[in-house]
């Protein structure tokens, strides 16, 4: 394997880890805002319904 040929391999590398990094991210954003969402529903459903909460 020639040097320029082993450049382009770990350019390909860099650039396919860091888009996997790029939409495990926004994965793990997407699951934390479901998270917090659902726990806020959990929470208000143990108050009862006009109440004001403020979270």
């Amino acid at each position: 394997m020639n040097l320029e040929a082993g450049f382009q391999f770990i350019i390909f590398l860099v650039l396919f880890g860091l888009t996997n990094y790029l939409m495990m991210l926004k994965r793990y954003e997407n699951d934390l805002k479901k998270k917090q969402l659902i726990q806020k529903n959990r929470i208000s459903d143990l108050y009862p319904k006009g109440t004001f909460i403020i979270m």
